[in-house]
């Protein structure tokens, strides 16, 4: 399916055919069949009520369909140190799980992608990530991966 804005003129010739058919059916009903021009009234609202159903669907289609293909560019970085951490072969399942509920490590990571995507600030820096938890515990162990990713690639993505 296209996924793409049409333009006005798309509408346009829709209204205009539309039009073109329920008038020609209401003349029909009119000579032809012998009914009254109060019967047929309803059926001239028509071309309007389908031309903005179609446009309205068209709008919601495409609003939905942007946001199925938004990039997550959070989600490459997390994916990229995750994959690293795995290549180290330096951590077991049991605390890969104890790093995801650990809400002080989920927000230095995402502390970690701002310095990824906007640079260091005063606030945020590589060193405070560096010296924030204790000496051999397992949050300093995996936040050296993140670290070493940090300055490999200062570089900010591209956005769309």
């Amino acid at each position: 399916m296209n996924r793409r804005k049409k333009p006005f003129k798309f509408y346009l010739i829709i209204f205009v055919f539309s039009t073109v058919i329920i008038a020609a059916y209401s003349l029909y009903m009119i000579l032809v069949k012998d009914v009254a021009v109060s019967d047929v009234y309803s059926l001239w609202l028509m071309p309007v009520l389908f031309t903005l159903f179609y446009w309205g669907s068209d709008t919601l289609i495409l609003k939905f369909s942007k946001k199925k293909n938004e990039v997550d560019y959070e989600g490459k970085f997390l994916d990229e140190i995750s994959e690293i951490m795995r290549g180290s072969k330096e951590f077991i399942v049991e605390e890969y799980r104890r790093l995801q509920i650990n809400q002080k490590f989920q927000q230095d990571l995402k502390r970690a992608y701002r310095i990824y995507k906007e640079g260091e600030t005063e606030v945020l820096t590589i060193e405070k990530l560096e010296n924030k938890y204790r000496k051999n515990s397992l949050e300093k162990r995996a936040m050296k991966y993140v670290v070493d990713y940090l300055k490999e690639n200062k570089e900010i993505p591209e956005t769309e």
